[in-house]
């Protein structure tokens, strides 16, 4: 895997390698994800009005999927790898979906306290090292 540098900080782009980008969703799709994300859906209890954060939000699939099953709440994707953001700004856009996307790291969120009632995180916390997972632990608790 090769580790991409961002604002000085390291993070492993989707699929590992950058050039892995475009075969990313289809490769995930295959080994069961969506499946997973709905099961994670259900269990959230979404209600409309609710603000919602994606960290490592990657090409923006569950988020826009989120969108798509509750279009009354407000989403923010949260990704450190601007490729995967680009491409998750296109799919909220050919899907006509309102989403944010922010860049930046999960152990350093840019929001205030208590700005988001539900965060979710797939695919992407066992890529963190121990001590970012507590902090992002910590992060997720604050927001």
């Amino acid at each position: 895997m090769n580790k991409v540098f961002s604002s000085a900080k390291a993070y492993l782009p989707a699929a590992g390698r950058d050039w892995l980008l475009p075969v990313y969703d289809p490769m995930v799709k295959l080994l069961g994800a969506d499946t997973a994300r709905k099961v994670l859906l259900d269990q959230a209890t979404i209600q409309a009005g609710q603000r919602i954060l994606d960290i490592g939000c990657g090409t923006g699939t569950f988020a826009t999927l989120i969108k798509e099953l509750h279009p009354d709440v407000d989403i923010v994707g949260l990704d450190p790898d601007p490729k995967a953001l680009v491409r998750a700004q296109r799919k909220a856009k050919r899907s006509a979906i309102p989403i944010r996307f922010d860049q930046g790291f999960s152990d350093e969120l840019p929001y205030p306290e208590t700005s988001f009632d539900r965060v979710f995180s797939t695919f992407m916390f066992h890529h963190l090292a121990a001590d970012k997972r507590k902090k992002t632990l910590c992060e997720v608790r604050r927001v």
